[in-house]
């Protein structure tokens, strides 16, 4: 079960009031209601702010080309990857035109394959290249929010996310792994099936059915730290209780499946969300900002790349998370 409602409530008034007069813009942009006098301002001092000019400039200097494999490969693996920049700029929700990425954008989907994958170089000396489910849910759930959700690209990828989603209702990138293989009935992987449930739960209530199923598996193999979490992570260390943003690569950092979670209005396992919640919430001291519980240098101009230091980023991610789950009870019952 979770917190009583007046610990929440207080959480959401102060953070929320805290934010809005003195967060950063892209905090404050993701709170603010799309009919609020202030938006628009808000959008366009974030849009013109130091930090988010990085990141576009950044970005609209990249080659991810696979023609030119010795400049700039890309590794999902890196917080300051390209995919983790695109992540930020597509959780504020603005899109691609407005950041003036539109030129990137199309090197990306350059990318795709026949099949609707996304293929990325990652490795610089090797040159390897990789087509894997969660770096193409991934890219499709930033290419939706950035402003392509009705393109062919987008259309591609979630019609391979659809078709290959396992009997356990989860994802796997493992050939060997899908339905009518070898493998077949081996378990999913949670890292691939949490970032499938971020893209697939951004077209509204489409695929509700098969979320509600990739939901109940997810959840229940989080649980036991046994599970191995992504087959190429050698280490499979990721504390997942941590808060941080970026999230791991993996995906499965609290933060990233409470906010994956909050799109879809799950009915079975209330229980087990709320159990995420609370621990979240068990973090607040009860005044200021909940704290990034990570170092990440690439990120040292943002608030959360700073260990134990308040984030009015982080903590907005988790209110307008809150915020989608109050409204899918009060819609539902």
């Amino acid at each position: 079960m979770m917190r009583e409602n007046k610990f929440i409530r207080d959480f959401c008034a102060i953070n929320t009031d805290s934010i809005l007069e003195h967060g950063q813009p892209w905090s404050r942009f993701i709170l603010l209601p799309d009919d609020h006098p202030l938006r628009d301002r808000t959008k366009h001092a974030l849009l013109s702010h130091p930090n988010i000019l990085k990141i576009t400039e950044k970005l609209n200097q990249l080659v991810i080309d696979p023609e030119s494999p010795k400049q700039n490969p890309s590794n999902f693996r890196v917080y300051g990857s390209f995919y983790w920049l695109l992540r930020l700029l597509a959780d504020i929700g603005i899109t691609a035109e407005d950041y003036g990425i539109t030129s990137f954008i199309e090197q990306v989907k350059l990318s795709q394959l026949e099949d609707g994958q996304f293929m990325i170089r990652y490795h610089q000396n090797k040159q390897q290249t990789i087509a894997f489910v969660c770096i193409t849910a991934h890219l499709t759930y930033c290419l939706i929010r950035l402003g392509y959700k009705s393109t062919r690209a987008v259309s591609a990828a979630l019609n391979y996310l659809v078709t290959t989603q396992r009997f356990d209702g989860g994802w796997h990138c493992d050939q060997m792994k899908q339905n009518g293989e070898r493998d077949q009935f081996m378990p999913s992987c949670p890292s691939a099936t949490i970032h499938s449930i971020l893209a697939l739960s951004q077209i509204g209530e489409k695929y509700n059915s098969l979320l509600s199923k990739a939901i109940d598996y997810f959840l229940a193999v989080r649980e036991y730290e046994s599970v191995p979490f992504c087959q190429h992570d050698s280490e499979n260390q990721v504390n997942l209780n941590k808060l941080r943003y970026p999230p791991h690569y993996t995906g499965l950092d609290i933060l990233n499946v409470i906010c994956a979670l909050s799109f879809v209005p799950d009915h079975h396992e209330k229980s087990k969300i709320g159990n995420l919640i609370n621990h979240v919430l068990s973090q607040w001291d009860g005044s200021h900002w909940l704290g990034s519980a990570k170092k990440i240098p690439e990120w040292k101009n943002f608030d959360f790349g700073y260990k134990n230091k308040g984030s009015d980023w982080i903590s907005s991610l988790f209110l307008t998370s809150l915020e989608r789950i109050k409204s899918h009870s009060k819609q539902y019952g």
